[in-house]
């Protein structure tokens, strides 16, 4: 059995957390995004090929959207990783959440800009069976490595605008020496649609400035959602291996 347990609230989007018969849950869709996602960001270290490629697309070769790139980079991954293909987490049981006003901070911009309420989860909760054993290893270095870099990358910003979230940062770096888990972004945590898939660029310089030029985005979501009763932005969970 597993356990998602949160360290920072969890929220599934502005309308709240979805329901089967009055019953809030976590889609499991979520749960694979967060996977794919630090899955993308470990190949790019693992492969310079591939990261070649990667950068290729961003820097000339692909034509489309932001949303594209993003979709067309999963879309490489799971060619390189066919495997990572039967990923497909159950959804995910959860108490009742409680609904509270997050803050919406532009870390580009250096500012709060503004607020909404949302529906926030925080505790444990049971997961269905979901990773394959001959994953688990893989994937436990994946999430590893993608929280340290996205926790560094966004700890430099946010706390040069609310210098009261630094003991999360810190408390998520002092993690890494536990047992094992997988640790993961998952659920709403950025407005922005793309989440986290381009973090992989961040030690590009001209990926970076290519993403900005081409798709007007950048590795890290420039907007971060904050819970300033918790003192913790969005979306910082584990998963744990029990039983």
């Amino acid at each position: 059995m597993f356990v998602l347990e949160t360290l920072g609230p969890l929220a599934a989007g502005p309308e709240g957390f979805p329901r089967r018969d009055g019953a809030p849950y976590l889609p499991g869709a979520d749960l694979r995004e967060a996977l794919l996602t630090a899955a993308l960001t470990y190949a790019f270290e693992r492969d310079e090929a591939f990261a070649a490629e990667m950068r290729r697309f961003a820097q000339h070769a692909f034509k489309g959207s932001a949303g594209e790139l993003a979709a067309a980079m999963l879309e490489a991954l799971l060619l390189r990783q066919p495997e990572l293909e039967a990923l497909a987490p159950a959804d995910v049981p959860l108490a009742e959440p409680e609904r509270r006003r997050v803050l919406v901070v532009d870390t580009a911009a250096g500012r709060v800009e503004g607020g909404l309420e949302l529906e926030l989860f925080e505790g444990r909760a049971e997961v269905p069976a979901l990773l394959q054993p001959e994953l688990e290893t893989w994937l436990a270095a994946a999430a590893r490595r993608y929280r340290a870099v996205l926790s560094s990358a966004e700890a430099a910003e946010l706390t040069r605008v609310l210098p009261e979230s630094e003991p999360l940062y810190r408390a998520l770096e002092a993690r890494e020496g536990e047992g094992t888990f997988w640790p993961l972004r998952a659920g709403y945590w950025t407005p922005e649609p793309e989440g986290g898939r381009f973090l992989a660029f961040a030690r590009s310089a001209a990926a970076d400035r290519a993403l900005e030029r081409r798709f007007r985005t950048r590795p890290l979501p420039q907007r971060i959602l904050y819970d300033p009763e918790t003192r913790c932005s969005l979306g910082w969970v584990n998963l744990r291996k029990e039983g």
